[in-house]
């Protein structure tokens, strides 16, 4: 009796391509960057909620999901900062659309799927040449490292006196000259600036 080998239900076919491998010649429309930039594909008033203005009233249609604050939330929000209450229910009412204004431009920044970016671990420039410029190396610190001199019994490291560098052009300037009024006091120079009272008391 012959053995057989018996193939896997996949392999009993021939395989086909699993994508088509027409190379199509690129596009030779050139491109006008005025009519491009003529016609704008995106606003920062899309971050906003929109508003629909009437002759009477104002109303605001929220096309995401935007928690609101009561008047309660808003009392409690400004006793946390220390802020003064509005002494108006006009002011409440601008308060409470600015408040809903800001939380709906937070909505649309959540609503962004950053599933495939990764996080940052600072606000820096993290390409291998930002992260290569901002390594700190041997040769960083070699200026540093000079400076030093080993003393004592323990040899501890001691950063050298350096003399006095003169001071730059820049530097020379009179910072006491547009005072109106000045005093000397222990060597150094002060200007004097008097309070609303001090004048009102001359």
């Amino acid at each position: 009796m012959s053995k057989t080998r018996l193939l896997p239900p996949l392999l009993r076919h021939p395989l086909k391509a699993p994508f088509s491998t027409t190379v199509h010649p690129p596009s030779t429309t050139p491109l006008d960057p005025q009519a491009l930039l003529s016609k704008p594909t995106w606003s920062i008033h899309s971050l906003l909620p929109p508003t629909t203005t009437t002759a009477t009233t104002t109303t605001t249609t929220t096309t995401i999901s935007t928690p609101s604050i009561s008047s309660h939330q808003l009392s409690h929000l400004l006793k946390l900062s220390a802020l003064p209450p509005p002494t108006s229910s006009e002011s409440t009412s601008k308060i409470l659309s600015d408040l809903h204004s800001q939380l709906h431009f937070l909505a649309h920044l959540q609503s962004v799927d950053t599933s495939d970016v990764e996080p940052l671990s600072s606000i820096r420039d993290e390409t291998p040449e930002g992260l290569a410029e901002a390594a700190v190396t041997v040769d960083t610190v070699k200026e540093a490292l000079e400076n030093e001199e080993r003393v004592g019994k323990w040899r501890r490291p001691r950063r050298r006196v350096q003399p006095a560098k003169e001071q730059r052009e820049v530097e020379k300037w009179d910072v006491l000259g547009s005072a109106s009024e000045k005093v000397t006091v222990g060597g150094g120079g002060y200007f004097v600036v008097r309070s609303g009272k001090a004048v009102a008391a001359e």
